[in-house]
């Protein structure tokens, strides 16, 4: 299997998010990692569990795509760190009856379906002292339905999943669209994962927020070149953080 420079120029982004912004943020609250055991559930190329496993962390993660567990296994290097193929919708995901001091999920949170059932298999991957660190855009900012990875240029404009009729009627009419992705689109268009929604799903999981961290330019965007800007209070201005917020980090605790 070849590993082209694209592949080799994500995963060194999917690193450098963990190393220069994830595990500092973890650092800040007080979550230690030399010589704790992590999961990374919906893995990708396998470059932000890297990041972890050079911290001295104890590693296992697990993707849905097998393509992108092969590119991980080969982009390790000599790390010793566990992949698996597989889901958390099935009846027995990868390393379930493990238990781990973290629990990642990197922009995963927004795409799944059945939220509530799925917070309650994460929390089995939980230790009783465990932590669970999800990251996502929420919905109603400039690309919260991951438009950009459409072809059309008009398309990728900010907001542009928030026009009326944009996901229903206008979309499926692109035929030069892959018909993958176009459902996804509409499907975080069914979903609207925002940060206030969010909360409330944790707080009916028994789940309790212990940090946030909100970005007016999320961590996601060094790969276009831009510095991450935390949103700071305006976060938590209703409906405006939501919109002016792309990217969110939350840390919760049983």
């Amino acid at each position: 299997m070849d590993i082209g420079n694209q592949s080799q120029r994500y995963w060194q982004y999917e690193y450098d998010v963990a190393e220069k912004y994830m595990l500092p943020l973890l650092e800040q609250w007080g979550v230690q990692l030399r010589g704790t055991t992590m999961i990374d559930v919906g893995c990708g190329e396998g470059g932000g569990v890297c990041a972890m496993y050079d911290r001295d962390m104890r590693c296992v993660g697990f993707d849905i795509e097998e393509p992108r567990v092969a590119l991980a296994r080969r982009l390790q290097g000599d790390r010793s760190i566990q992949w698996a193929i597989g889901n958390l919708y099935e009846d027995n995901p990868p390393f379930s009856g493990n238990e781990y001091d973290l629990v990642v999920l990197h922009d995963v949170f927004e795409h799944l379906e059945q939220k509530p059932q799925i917070l309650e298999k994460l929390k089995r991957y939980m230790k009783p002292s465990g932590r669970l660190m999800i990251t996502f855009p929420p919905y109603y900012s400039a690309y919260g339905a991951h438009q950009q990875l459409l072809n059309a240029h008009w398309v990728k404009i900010p907001f542009f999943h928030l026009l009326p009729l944009s996901l229903s009627k206008i979309l499926p009419r692109m035929g030069s669209e892959s018909p993958r992705i176009v459902e996804e689109v509409q499907k975080l268009g069914v979903l609207k994962m925002g940060m206030r929604k969010f909360e409330e799903l944790a707080k009916d999981g028994s789940l309790k927020i212990i940090g946030k961290q909100a970005y007016v330019i999320s961590p996601n965007h060094i790969r276009f070149g831009l510095k991450p800007i935390p949103a700071g209070p305006v976060a938590e201005i209703p409906l405006l953080g939501e919109i002016l917020c792309t990217g969110v980090v939350y840390l919760l605790a049983k």
